[in-house]
């Protein structure tokens, strides 16, 4: 019974997370997921600070537990911020921002797991193969369609076109950033 509830709520999820997408994808978009890289990168920043901190807290030999906590309180505040500019960017619409905020974060939260499966994958010889060629997978799909939903391509903190300038990219690369 435990599972079939479970598997109810998923697909309920993922209806909403496709619902989320839809709306925020091209020209006839009716509501804003990422206004910009600056909102994009802030969205990545609040689970990837969380697993920074702690990787570098252990790394440097520091309490584990502290690590926890300090990473939850940067993670929040950061979360706060975040769904502050999303409730203003989407003319402050609560159902909206609710859904926004449904779409966007998992998506980073997603984006982030694989990112580190990619560059520290689970497992033994074949099985971390395996994980890490998955992860590349779901990367390969996942960063087109995030970067569909950006609505102006600008930034000043967190923009792909300006890491890009001056390096030998593509020009159908760097036309569609």
């Amino acid at each position: 019974m435990n599972s079939d509830i479970y598997n109810v709520i998923l697909v309920g999820y993922f209806i909403v997370l496709l619902t989320g997408v839809i709306n925020g994808w091209g020209k006839n978009r009716s509501i804003i997921i990422y206004k910009d890289y600056d909102d994009l990168g802030l969205t990545f920043l609040v689970p990837a600070s969380f697993v920074l901190i702690n990787l570098i807290f252990i790394y440097l030999g520091g309490n584990q537990q502290l690590s926890m906590i300090i990473g939850l309180v940067v993670a929040i505040g950061l979360f706060i911020k975040l769904v502050s500019n999303t409730y203003k960017d989407n003319n402050k619409n609560l159902g909206i921002t609710i859904l926004v905020l449904l779409t966007k974060v998992p998506l980073s939260i997603i984006w982030i797991m694989n990112l580190v499966q990619v560059l520290n994958p689970d497992g033994k010889s074949s099985k971390r193969s395996k994980n890490r060629g998955t992860a590349l997978v779901i990367l390969t799909f996942l960063t087109p369609i995030i970067g569909m939903l950006v609505v102006e391509k600008s930034g000043s903190y967190f923009n792909p076109k300006s890491w890009l300038s001056g390096r030998r990219v593509g020009s159908s690369v760097r036309n569609n950033l």
